[in-house]
């Protein structure tokens, strides 16, 4: 993989946090915490975390 191709994809998962943050907040404010989108989206901003992570190495 290039170099360009490994900043294009952590640019791309740093949106990806940003947006299910977001959707996040909008959806606590909806549903609550508790509620399983919430936790849903709490996950998948973990999993893109993770993702990011792996993509530095």
């Amino acid at each position: 993989m290039t170099e360009q191709n490994r900043n294009y994809i952590k640019k791309e998962i740093g949106k990806l946090l940003s947006e299910i943050w977001r959707i996040k907040g909008l959806s606590e404010q909806e549903y609550g915490s508790n509620h399983p989108i919430t936790k849903k989206l709490i996950s998948m901003h973990g999993d893109a975390q993770v993702m990011l992570q792996e993509n530095q190495k």
